[in-house]
């Protein structure tokens, strides 16, 4: 499995967006296995009411950018 991302790596949408930090690599359950081409990605992000909330989707690797960090 050749992974172009690794747990923690801090990552965006290549359409922007808020960073993102990645878990791990999808498992799909309905195919049960692990999908190599999808990420599972966290961020944090303030609702209407100002309080923070935590997001998770998976993204497909073609949709996220690597962020440079200092």
């Amino acid at each position: 499995m050749n992974l172009q991302f690794s747990p923690g790596d801090k990552v965006k949408l290549a359409s922007g967006g808020p960073e993102m930090t990645i878990r791990g690599v999808h498992y799909d359950v309905l195919a049960n296995k692990y999908s190599e081409n999808m990420f599972d990605c966290i961020w944090f992000a303030r609702n209407k009411d100002g309080k923070e909330e935590v997001h998770y989707c998976p993204f497909q690797a073609e949709e996220l950018v690597k962020v440079k960090t200092a």
